[in-house]
């Protein structure tokens, strides 16, 4: 009897390790997949060789076609929904095997064209990719970056710094122009920052500020709420002002980072706020960029949080309990593309084409 249930146990022992064994095989196989799937995305990217144009690309944090809809279900049509030239869904996976990707694996994708383990910033197993922001910076274009918090978030973090760990705060930097708030943050900071930027916490001195401009204030309110205060769209307004006067094109990053925050909340109607503030802002930038000429903005999300559902409600029906959760999601993110541009995105692409595509439009730039 005895050897008959060491028997069963050693069997037992053989199938439990089959089966982890086969697990493991099957998910390094799904990373592999994934790993190659995206390379190919971005080798297309780059056949781009259209006209020299300034790049804009515009980031709604936890922003998924849910959101939209919903949006549009409480305000009516959004601009970027309904205007755009080109217009489909973005894979967003990270090398995160088990979950869905966070901010920081995302922005890396969205910023670099390479895919990274959760919690890396524009690196992966401690090499630093090329973000587009510095190849840019490579091709004496001017650079910028927007976010409706400060520049130690992990989005604006991946287009500006090198880290592998989000938390590192300060490794991260930002680059030409900066505009955010969470001032209070770099406060203790001033002395440092001011060794290679202007520093400003006040609208009206941006207009006449020279140089390199690092802009922090208290919040970026939906509505504006006086010179300390602008809104996103006004701060996109304001550094296209800047950065549209260089010779040599610019690279711009806007993000609205709030969507993504209201979503872990399951706070639908904060979010709502901010995906109609990112409309204004996307709006904005759109009209200024048809104004100008050879600029193409691109608009997207790094990933989908909140599993929001969205069942055709009408603004009344619409509350906090169609939130499934209060995570990140594998939900694929629409896109859409502003500009008339030698490249035909196809329905469905990964993260790291856009990046791709962004860095093979500013490689173009070669003769301004």
């Amino acid at each position: 009897m005895e050897a008959s249930k060491k028997k069963v146990i050693k069997i037992t022992a053989i199938v439990l390790a089959a089966i982890i064994f086969l697990t493991a095989v099957v998910l390094s196989g799904l990373a592999i997949a994934h790993s190659v799937k995206a390379d190919k995305a971005g080798e297309f990217a780059l056949s781009y060789n259209g006209e020299k144009l300034n790049v804009i690309l515009m980031i709604g944090d936890g922003m998924g076609p849910n959101h939209v809809k919903a949006a549009e279900a409480e305000y009516g049509e959004l601009f970027f929904a309904n205007n755009a030239d080109q217009s489909g869904y973005v894979t967003t996976y990270s090398r995160n095997v088990f979950g869905p990707t966070d901010s920081a694996a995302a922005a890396t994708a969205l910023a670099t064209g390479y895919k990274t383990d959760n919690g890396c910033v524009a690196q992966y197993k401690g090499k630093y990719l090329m973000t587009t922001a510095e190849l840019a910076v490579a091709k004496g274009m001017a650079t910028g970056i927007i976010a409706t918090e400060g520049v130690d978030g992990a989005t604006p973090a991946g287009f500006s710094a090198h880290t592998s760990s989000r938390n590192n705060l300060d490794e991260i930097l930002s680059i030409d122009l900066f505009f955010g708030s969470n001032s209070e943050r770099y406060e203790p900071l001033k002395a440092q920052i001011k060794e290679k930027y202007a520093y400003i916490d006040a609208f009206s001195q941006i207009a006449a500020t020279q140089g390199k401009i690092f802009a922090a204030f208290d919040e970026i309110p939906l509505k504006a709420d006086g010179e300390s205060k602008p809104t996103l769209a006004s701060l996109a307004v304001a550094a296209l002002d800047i950065l549209s006067k260089d010779e040599d094109g610019f690279f711009l990053m806007i993000e609205e980072s709030h969507i993504d925050k209201c979503s872990h909340n399951n706070d639908l109607s904060g979010a709502l706020e901010h995906v109609k503030a990112y409309d204004n802002a996307i709006r904005a930038v759109v009209e200024y960029a048809e104004r100008i000429g050879n600029t193409i903005v691109i608009v997207t999300a790094d990933h989908e949080t909140g599993g929001l559902t969205y069942n055709g409600e009408t603004a009344s029906q619409l509350n906090d309990g169609m939130y499934t959760k209060g995570s990140h999601t594998s939900a694929n993110v629409p896109y859409y593309v502003f500009g008339d541009i030698d490249y035909e995105f196809a329905d469905i692409i990964d993260n790291t084409q856009i990046a791709k595509l962004c860095q093979a439009v500013i490689s173009s730039n070669k003769s301004r």
